[in-house]
């Protein structure tokens, strides 16, 4: 049918279910076709509904786009169908229209509630009072996750929000179910409010499980040529007519077996895909967007080179996205397409058989989706042979490929994109240094970084942004601490100010006052001390000026440089044995060293630690 006719016969559907009522031959889900015709999915009676694939994130498996109404307790099921029917087409009042996971969830997590209700006797909504509901409450906070655990608060918080949803839903229906909760909310019942908070749950990826799993996938992209050519030399001898007996000959002679060949692949583009991950901080989702050609290099007016990413974001819904990446991962994604063509090849020779056969075809559109994509994979269970790998498959990829690396660690779908953002945090901080250097001149400024394109990953942005922040306030934090050592010209106003009690009489401690005081104070790595200027021009702790901040009012140096410093004076030690420095060398030597012992004895060295340097 034509667009106009489909989407008369889903206003249809609305209109049933806006008037309490089921219309079962209405359309509720279609797919358009090359030619811009739609094929329907699905009909409102249906008992299981196909959601279409524009509601998905990529790489989402298909088993995950259905909603299978047999599940439903049958007094409920009717009712149930209208309410979905309006929140597929129309959402609830205040918000758009629902993405594909949002109604899949909203779905599964009414019907648990619907199958705890019909489990104890009740099999209408409109019996459905308060006082269940908040049965319903505590039964589900004694319920455990698959850790054994308690439910988290987020997850209740959908929970009951599920159940909020059925009752706005079924208002129109002959069925409709009281409001369920007395002077409260979802997040409230949740605990969510007072975990709000808290600060980011997701757990970083910690640098003894990164630091080799990034040297893994470095090792194996050193490989990539290796790999493919093994394969091209398979497709040749393929293309020559030749059987699988003599290429399985000629590969033992390589020194290769097909199944030690397919697994090199499947690491080698598991090391792409860890290296994109870990150098973007894109999503998962993020990552099975990506398509061919979809890296791209800008120049700025030096002529100095910024590498990009292209995919589609689909957690706000802003669609084509751009993220700056290192050069590294320019090269993982060069590999990544190298290692995707064959699939590609694979699905256009399918696109074209069935286009001979039946040019309206539902599966050439969705299979139109895959053939561009870089991250792909062939197997029986796939429905078209070979698709996007799921978020699923990526996760279990990743944690196979840690495994092999000798890591103990379980990845979650978040885990990069949080820890990205705490690297590059830290970068601008002066703990990781080099990742500087693989950006080039990232910076906090993200104001002036997202105007160069309005299609970067705002949210990213923010991301970073807070975990700043967060290292922020932790290290004030450390120097009101009254114990806490610090030298500098610019320690001494710190050490003044914690001295006097009452500076903290009204917050609740530390913690709270660096919170306070956080946005008041510019702070800076120079990678020797922290900054407080809030003017440009300086270059201390950098080129051979390293030890400039020693002196300045405005350089604060605390115990977590020291090391740094007991360096700096190893190495000036060792100029001072020079013979053919000339005066004004050897001067610049001797006042270093000056500077160096007066910060090391500032930070607690002895004669005794400065002699042991020394040595």
């Amino acid at each position: 049918m034509n667009e106009v006719r489909f989407r008369a016969e889903q206003m249809k559907a609305l209109q049933a279910s806006e008037a309490g009522t089921l219309n079962p031959h209405a359309v509720l889900t279609g797919v358009q076709l090359e030619d811009g015709s739609y094929h329907v999915l699905s009909y409102c009676g249906d008992d299981v509904v196909t959601l279409p694939d524009s509601l998905f994130t990529a790489g989402t498996s298909n088993n995950q786009k259905l909603l299978n109404f047999l599940r439903v307790p049958l007094p409920f099921r009717d009712t149930f169908k209208i309410c979905v029917t309006s929140y597929i087409l129309k959402g609830v009042e205040g918000s758009s229209p629902p993405k594909g996971n949002t109604i899949r969830q909203f779905f599964y997590q009414a019907t648990a509630f619907l199958t705890w209700l019909n489990d104890r006797g009740v099999s209408r909504l409109s019996n459905v009072t308060p006082l269940i509901c908040q049965q319903y409450v505590e039964f589900c906070k004694k319920l455990k996750g698959h850790k054994g655990e308690p439910l988290s608060g987020s997850y209740l918080n959908r929970l009951f929000s599920a159940v909020q949803n059925l009752h706005i839903l079924s208002q129109q229906s002959s069925d409709a179910m009281p409001y369920p909760w007395q002077e409260s909310s979802a997040y409230q019942l949740s605990g969510t409010s007072k975990l709000f908070h808290q600060g980011a749950k997701t757990e970083t990826i910690p640098d003894d499980i990164l630091g080799p799993l990034f040297q893994s996938t470095v090792d194996w992209l050193d490989r990539a040529d290796d790999i493919i050519s093994v394969r091209e030399r398979i497709e040749a001898w393929q293309s020559e007519g030749m059987s699988r007996k003599p290429i399985r000959a000629r590969l033992n002679k390589l020194g290769w077996t097909k199944s030690e060949l397919s697994e090199a692949e499947r690491h080698l583009q598991t090391a792409c895909m860890s290296i994109v991950l870990i150098t973007s901080g894109i999503r998962v989702s993020e990552l099975c967007s990506l398509e061919n050609q979809c890296a791209f290099k800008t120049l700025d007016e030096e002529g100095e080179p910024f590498h990009w990413v292209r995919g589609t974001s689909y957690k706000t819904g802003v669609g084509d996205c751009e993220w700056l990446v290192a050069e590294i991962t320019h090269r993982a994604l060069v590999v990544a397409e190298r290692l995707a063509q064959p699939l590609q090849a694979n699905l256009e020779q399918r696109i074209s058989a069935l286009r001979t056969d039946n040019p309206k075809d539902v599966d050439i559109p969705q299979m139109r989706e895959h053939s561009h994509r870089l991250f792909l994979a062939v197997g029986k269970k796939h429905k078209y042979g070979v698709e996007t790998l799921s978020i699923s498959s990526i996760i279990k990829r990743l944690n196979t490929f840690a495994a092999q690396c000798g890591l103990e660690w379980r990845f979650t779908p978040h885990q990069f994109r949080r820890t990205f953002a705490v690297y590059v945090a830290h970068s601008a901080f002066g703990d990781l240094r080099y990742l500087r250097d693989h950006f080039k001149h990232w910076s906090l400024d993200m104001t002036t970084l997202y105007a160069m394109s309005r299609q970067q990953d705002a949210d990213l942005y923010d991301s970073i942004g807070l975990a700043a922040q967060s290292i922020k306030m932790d290290l004030l934090e450390h120097w009101l601490e009254p114990d806490a050592i610090l030298v500098g010209g610019g320690a001494d106003p710190i050490q003044a100010f914690r001295t006097k009690s009452e500076a903290l009489a009204t917050k609740e401690g530390r913690a709270e006052m660096a919170k306070t005081i956080s946005p008041l104070v510019h702070l800076r790595a120079t990678g020797v001390a922290w900054c407080t200027a809030d003017t440009g021009g300086c270059n201390g702790g950098q080129g051979i000026e390293k030890t400039r901040c020693a002196d300045c009012g405005n350089a604060v140096i605390d115990q977590s440089r020291k090391f740094v410093w007991q360096g700096i004076y190893s190495q000036q030690l060792e100029l001072r044995d020079l013979t053919d420095i000339g005066p004004g060398g050897t001067e610049r030597v001797e006042r270093d060293i000056e500077r160096c012992e007066v910060v090391l004895k500032g930070l607690g060295a002895t004669g005794e630690d400065l002699a042991d340097v020394a040595t």
